[in-house]
């Protein structure tokens, strides 16, 4: 790799990790949020499934101007949006001023996916090696981002979280102002070109939406398990002869359990060059509805290997449904349907946040993770319908 690709995947990689420990930060604090200011977890729920929203509804316009402009300029307005943002979090005074600021924070975090999955598809001379080092900085920030979060907030208040995680979003940003300038910021789509790809994006639309609607399902059971896992591990996953704080168990377990998608991503990425991917999705699905159910339904060391082998199997998912949207979207399409992509993950997948927190609150919480387990099962009957559709156009030709 020369060096400015080493350089410019590296940041982006790292600023992947950066954007879910901030995403992942709400669920670890959130009963210590709630306690302060006297709500419940439907009113936190609702919090969460704007933030969400807020998230994944960024990717749409990022999409398309990833397809236009200066990918660093957007990777710099991200860690600038989510740093000022993580401060606004941490220095909310009331839950109206909370929203506004998670909404903030999720308007710069929803820039990261499909301007950084544009930015390493062209900057990388190998681009399977240039995904994996993308995925494994964002995963390594889903796992050990519930740690971190609880270890400062257990020691120094929910607040301090933000705040502290603040200061490496920042540096970040003047980092990529400063060590990438050498790149070129011209694009070379032009409008004729965007008119050609037009005319070849017609007979994939439909896989395409498939493929959505799959991540969609997939993404009210990411949004649903990074809420409420923490919170609910710390409620089933105690272990009574230890003197530990709630805060700092829970991230704990939730580490433990999601330190094994880092090890998924690796095998899904492997096997998506072997086996084809829509088989690989609906082998996924198979396997996260009984995991989910069982979730529901386990404690203690229990939870803790169920949760486990969820991650594991569920971030197997994340390089297969990649590959999927790649394999289908033309070149000069792929910024925008990237971006569509991770709407349907993280903006429709946030109302189940909702709908969980009314569950948990009014029923019991192990429902959470057996309505989650619906949701697993519909995911497994969209990637049947796809393998069937997608099985006779591959004998007659391959994906442009």
């Amino acid at each position: 790799m020369r060096k400015f690709e080493k350089q410019a995947i590296a940041l982006t990689s790292i600023c992947h990790g950066m954007v879910h420990v901030l995403e992942l930060t709400f669920g670890i604090v959130l009963i210590s949020i709630a306690d302060e200011f006297g709500t419940g977890l439907f009113t936190f729920g609702i919090l969460a499934n704007v933030f969400g929203l807020a998230f994944g509804l960024t990717a749409l316009p990022s999409g398309y101007l990833a397809d236009r402009m200066s990918e660093r300029r957007l990777l710099i307005l991200c860690c600038l949006g989510m740093g000022l943002s993580s401060i606004a979090v941490g220095l909310s005074p009331d839950v109206l001023l909370l929203g506004v600021a998670l909404s903030l924070l999720g308007v710069s975090l929803g820039i990261l996916h499909p301007t950084g999955s544009t930015f390493v598809a062209r900057i990388a001379s190998q681009r399977g090696q240039g995904f994996g080092y993308f995925g494994i900085g964002g995963n390594l920030g889903v796992a050990l981002g519930p740690l971190l979060a609880g270890v400062i907030a257990s020691a120094f208040g929910w607040r301090a979280s933000y705040l502290i995680f603040s200061i490496p979003a920042l540096l970040l940003g003047a980092m990529f102002f400063l060590t990438l300038q050498t790149e070129t910021s011209s694009k070379e789509q032009s409008s004729t070109l965007i008119n050609r790809d037009d005319a070849s994006l017609r007979p994939v639309i439909l896989f395409l939406v498939m493929v959505f609607f799959a991540q969609a399902m997939n993404g009210l059971i990411y949004r649903g398990v990074v809420t409420f896992l923490p919170s609910y591990m710390a409620e089933r996953a105690t272990l009574g002869f230890l003197n530990v704080d709630g805060l700092l168990l829970a991230g704990s377990f939730t580490t433990i359990a999601l330190i094994f998608g880092v090890a998924g991503i690796f095998l899904g990425g492997y096997l998506s060059d072997r086996i084809r991917p829509e088989i690989l999705a609906l082998m996924i699905a198979l396997i996260l509805t009984p995991l989910l159910l069982m979730m529901g339904s386990s404690y203690g060391p229990m939870l803790i290997v169920n949760a486990s082998a969820f991650a594991f199997v569920f971030f197997m998912g994340q390089p297969v449904y990649n590959f999927m949207v790649a394999d289908y979207s033309p070149d000069g399409w792929r910024g925008r349907m990237y971006g569509l992509s991770f709407f349907s993950a993280f903006g429709l997948g946030s109302f189940s946040a909702t709908l969980l927190g009314y569950i948990a609150e009014k029923i019991d919480t192990k429902w959470i993770f057996w309505t989650l387990a619906g949701f697993e099962l519909v995911v497994f009957m969209s990637t049947i319908v796809l393998l069937v559709k997608t099985r006779k156009r591959r004998q007659n030709r391959a994906f442009t």
